[in-house]
């Protein structure tokens, strides 16, 4: 296990904003941000929707859940 955190600058310092223990053994070679933080990963992500995004089958699995989601609704 190791710790994953985010964090923002305020008035000159580090300020941690969200931490979560990630299991290394359950992390495969796609991206690790989408399997950190999901999709919201993929906003700010400058290989967004291109051919060299590391998503795999992580970022499919995502996208098909987000879309079962949307169908119950």
């Amino acid at each position: 296990m190791f710790e994953y955190s985010k964090a923002k600058i305020e008035n000159g310092r580090v300020v941690i904003t969200e931490t979560k223990q990630i299991d290394q053994s359950k992390l495969t070679s796609d991206c690790w941000l989408i399997q950190f933080d999901g999709l919201s990963a993929c906003d700010g992500c400058e290989y967004r929707n291109k051919p060299d995004c590391g998503g795999g089958e992580t970022l499919k699995k995502l996208k098909k859940l987000k879309k079962l989601k949307k169908l119950k609704k």
